[in-house]
């Protein structure tokens, strides 16, 4: 295993030299592609201003996180309890999925104006349809056979949903969950680049325009340690619930 991972390192650290060699032996446009050490200029030069970013686009993303899985999860679960009006919901989601929520922007800076409400507002559209979706599908999918089970021992419907629907469709549920918080990251950023007066996604579209390559790859490094982040915690909270998952494909 440390073998493996040395030389996974061992490989990387290769890769930043040539990088940087081919940078310094001027093989590559520096206004395009940049270079490790004119990123590092950039951290040492506005270590503050990207960490305030960070901050704040953080903030944004927490918000727009809680409201789209709290809303996302309950809509779906209410709306996969009932089949009818779940089957009606159903490509209802899906087209408002397909939908390319950019051209909803505008309206929303005109609405909230150019502040973090905007930008909260377009993460939380860009990501609670899939975690509805995913979460209606999951529940509707969960064998009855165990609703009529927990029915006969005296269930009530907040009970069955509770304790029986939800745990059973919580795979489909984290699925949602991982495909929605990415849209709500990549939503948040996008708004960010747009229309903003901070945050990572307003510093790296406001140094591509003053064509500082450094600040531009610093931001992205950034953008991408914070999804990978998100992707750790969904991973840690996939494997938490998927232990003790019943199987449900398993009954004779």
């Amino acid at each position: 295993m440390w073998s493996n991972a040395l030389r996974r390192v061992a490989i990387f650290a290769a890769a930043i030299a040539a990088w940087e060699l081919a940078f310094r032996l001027h093989l590559i446009n520096p206004l395009i592609i940049g270079s490790p050490s004119l990123v590092i200029q950039a951290a040492i030069k506005d270590w503050r201003g990207f960490l305030d970013a960070c901050g704040t686009t953080a903030l944004e993303l927490v918000i727009s996180i809680a409201i789209s899985w709290s809303f996302g999860i309950v809509a779906g679960t209410a709306l996969g309890a009932m089949r009818m009006l779940g089957a009606i919901a159903a490509p209802i989601l899906s087209a408002l999925i397909a939908i390319p929520l950019i051209v909803v922007y505008p309206l929303l800076l005109a609405w909230v104006g150019i502040g973090p409400e905007s930008k909260i507002a377009f993460g939380v559209l860009s990501g609670v349809f899939p975690i509805a979706l995913n979460t209606l599908i999951g529940v509707r999918a969960t064998d009855r056979a165990y609703a009529q089970m927990a029915t006969a021992f005296g269930a009530t419907r907040l009970q069955l949903i509770v304790q029986v629907m939800l745990p059973l469709a919580m795979p489909a549920i984290i699925s949602g969950l991982r495909i929605g918080t990415s849209m709500i990251l990549i939503g948040v950023l996008v708004a960010e680049m747009l229309g903003a007066a901070a945050g990572l996604g307003f510093l790296i579209s406001l140094n591509r325009t003053l064509f500082n390559t450094g600040a531009v790859y610093l931001g992205t490094l950034l953008a991408l340690a914070m999804a990978v982040l998100i992707d750790a915690a969904l991973s840690r909270l996939e494997r938490h619930f998927g232990a003790w998952r019943p199987p449900i494909h398993s009954q004779a």
